[in-house]
């Protein structure tokens, strides 16, 4: 199995954000190569039903995510699809009357065909029904949604669900090594090397990734690198931009600014406050 949740993981442009509205929670062992997190309303309260609305910078993460919207009054449940994505937007959620709340599977892009009917190529940059990609998804998971109120218990019976719905059989080894070789190149490595290393012809290779990614393998590189960028700006107390040049392959400093800004917006240090505020 490929476990590749252990040398990567990606960052929000709010990673340090938990409230009355908002919540990450980690998955089980068994779900963790393929979960990146469940999110979403802590618990379904008139509380947090009248909390007014929440405004969050969505940035590229590498990831895809399906998004129920659980309505209590009506006793229905929404449901989304966001494909791998490049765009940077801010989700307003408006909390109002209804008491409506969140809850959402973030998967890793490499995971997403293990659970779904239909192959990734329309993905990119989507947000479409679920059944589109997951059919029956909303239909089996309503009443879980609307009979719990907890995020924790939902994530709980959610686990149990995807379990039973993944289906390894339906990974493919090219993919997946191609994958593990541009996150263990932190995003850097040129296609020829990519294509190398998972042993088939680069047309070939972009083609299924095409299927199972919703991306070419040059596009995840450049969606990763910018991932270990952020990491780095985040968290390491020394971080550099001449090395960061260096490290992740920029022709010049200002390549990797307007690199960064395109994903991001924020120049590296107002991204770096921006993300601390909500600590």
């Amino acid at each position: 199995m490929f476990k590749l949740n252990g040398i990567y993981r990606p960052v929000t442009a709010q990673p340090f954000l938990s409230d009355k509205t908002y919540i990450e929670l980690q998955p089980c062992k068994a779900l963790s190569p393929y979960v990146c997190c469940f999110w979403g309303t802590p618990e379904h309260s008139p509380e947090t039903a009248s909390a007014g609305e929440r405004i969050i910078l969505v940035i590229p993460d590498t990831c895809m995510d399906i998004i129920f919207y659980v309505n209590m009054d009506k006793s229905e449940v929404n449901a989304l699809f966001a494909g791998i994505s490049d765009n940077t937007f801010q989700d307003r959620t408006q909390a109002g009357t209804a008491s409506i709340s969140c809850f959402a599977i973030r998967f890793y892009c490499w995971a997403v065909p293990l659970f779904s009917h239909e192959p990734m190529k329309h993905a990119f940059n989507s947000f479409v029904d679920t059944d589109v990609y997951f059919k029956n998804f909303k239909r089996d998971l309503q009443d879980i949604l609307i009979d719990n109120t907890l995020i924790t218990d939902r994530a709980a019976k959610v686990e149990q669900y995807l379990i039973k719905k993944l289906d390894s059989n339906k990974q493919n080894n090219n993919v997946m090594n191609a994958v593990y070789k541009i996150l263990e190149a932190k995003g850097t490595p040129t296609s020829a090397e990519i294509s190398g290393y998972a042993a088939v012809g680069q047309r070939q290779l972009e083609r299924l990734f095409l299927e199972y990614v919703g991306v070419s393998p040059q596009k995840l590189s450049k969606l990763v690198r910018f991932q270990y960028l952020w990491h780095d700006i985040l968290f390491d107390g020394n971080f550099n931009m001449h090395d960061s040049v260096c490290k992740y392959t920029y022709s010049d400093q200002s390549h990797l600014l307007n690199d960064f800004k395109r994903y991001h917006t924020l120049s590296p240090g107002d991204a770096r406050t921006f993300a601390y505020k909500t600590r």
